[in-house]
């Protein structure tokens, strides 16, 4: 790999790396990371509107329900993390439609809450 092409995670995207190994080594829940923070050219990013993106989408989504809700949207953010407007609305729009949407402030913090909504 050269210089040229390796890419450094910062702070987030590490807690995020942390959720899904802990998702993965230790549940059997079925989950999929939403790839948003893409950077890309001005005529990508219209293509990608016109193709449906919207901004705000939350980082994790758990498609399974655990009675009282369809499954759990999650923004991962870092301890001094500050949700967006557009995350708020996001997570609201779930909410209205039967899923939970919470916002969680590093890799402990999701675990928790996805241990309590799951009940594990």
């Amino acid at each position: 790999m050269t210089a040229g092409s390796r890419v450094l995670a910062g702070k987030e995207q590490v807690e995020q790396i942390k959720v899904a190994e802990w998702l993965r080594q230790c549940t059997d829940l079925p989950f999929m990371h939403i790839g948003n923070e893409r950077r890309c050219s001005p005529q990508q990013g219209a293509l990608l509107k016109r193709m449906g993106i919207r901004a705000g989408v939350s980082d994790i989504f758990l498609p399974r329900g655990n009675g009282q809700f369809k499954g759990l949207w999650l923004e991962l953010k870092t301890e001094t993390g500050r949700p967006s407007p557009a995350q708020r609305t996001f997570l609201d729009d779930m909410r209205n439609e039967g899923y939970e949407g919470v916002f969680a402030y590093g890799a402990n913090d999701a675990i928790a809450l996805i241990r309590e909504f799951y009940s594990i």
